[in-house]
């Protein structure tokens, strides 16, 4: 099939057969093809493009093209979607190196994003919400603690034993500044140290205590129950449900605290939860004061 190079686009006679694939867009009786396209059926053995007299190959129409959309569309015609290049269906083509706030990545909700990496590789993930709940109950009767050193010292252990609450050391559990301002809320626990100067232990200690105190009461509030992420590089790792520390579960999910993140960035996300058998979860923060997630997952074909 014969085509020509006219600004920016490929010309060639309607074809039924390349309609029927989703290729181009037809005007009269003419199909115009994305230069996109047009390197695709070149590839393929499918279309020969004349700029005047001079035959275009490969190369020539790739320079015209966006590199990131003709991978992306390479690679999606390849595992036998019929994707166009005008819409590539719930498919955003973006490159490694692209920057997202964690706003706009809300906004791609059930949509893919297609990162195209520096060889030309893509990676696809599925953003989604996340409106999931917890099971976790606890039925705790109030009882004093200390302030010291920016944690909370109690001798009750089934806060640890049972509930699964700070970590036991020496005959006492030592509770974080989160878990112990949050049962401080709840009235359960007891301290004599004012809750406003406690709190503002915490900001000096966490540069993002504000958003990460916020995090741990909305996922108390919604019955999990979150502990530090460190180990995997996340503010919380977050369990449906504690039924004792005999009985401890894997944790479900981690929860990243991110204004912003690279593709790139999302990916090692996105594959290190993969690797650990837990789920991504990025919070947004609402103008209510709300908040919520989004849950991003690598997609398999």
């Amino acid at each position: 099939m014969r085509g020509e190079f006219r600004d920016g686009a490929v010309i060639t006679e309607k074809s039924q057969r390349l309609i029927k694939r989703n290729f181009g867009r037809v005007e009269g009786d003419r199909l115009i093809l994305s230069p996109e396209e047009a390197a695709y059926l070149i590839s393929k053995g499918i279309l020969e493009v004349y700029d005047g007299k001079r035959v275009m190959d490969f190369e020539d129409i790739l320079s015209h093209a966006d590199p990131v959309r003709y991978f992306v569309f390479e690679d999606l015609r390849e595992r036998g979607k019929k994707v166009s290049t005008r819409s590539f269906d719930d498919y955003i083509p973006i490159h490694e190196s692209v920057t997202i706030s964690i706003s706009e990545l809300r906004d791609l909700e059930n949509k893919k994003i297609a990162v195209v990496d520096s060889e030309g590789e893509v990676s696809y993930f599925f953003v989604d919400s996340f409106n999931g709940r917890g099971e976790h109950e606890e039925e705790i009767k109030p009882f004093d603690a200390k302030f010291s050193g920016g944690f909370f010292v109690t001798g009750n252990l089934e806060l640890h034993r049972r509930y699964f609450y700070g970590t036991e050391r020496g005959g006492r559990v030592l509770l974080s500044i989160y878990e112990g301002l949050y049962l401080i809320e709840k009235e359960i626990m007891n301290v004599k140290e004012d809750f406003s100067r406690i709190y503002r232990v915490g900001q000096e200690i966490f540069p993002s205590f504000d958003r990460i105190y916020q995090i741990y009461r909305d996922l108390r509030e919604k019955r999990f129950m979150a502990k530090t992420g460190l180990k995997f590089g996340s503010e919380f790792r977050v369990y449906v449900k504690i039924r004792s520390l005999k009985e401890l579960e894997h944790s479900k999910y981690l929860v990243r605290l991110k204004s912003d993140v690279s593709a790139r960035e999302l990916a090692g996300d996105v594959r290190l939860c993969n690797a650990v058998r837990k789920t991504l979860l990025y919070p947004v923060f609402e103008k209510n004061g709300n908040v919520s997630y989004i849950s991003v997952r690598r997609v398999k074909f």
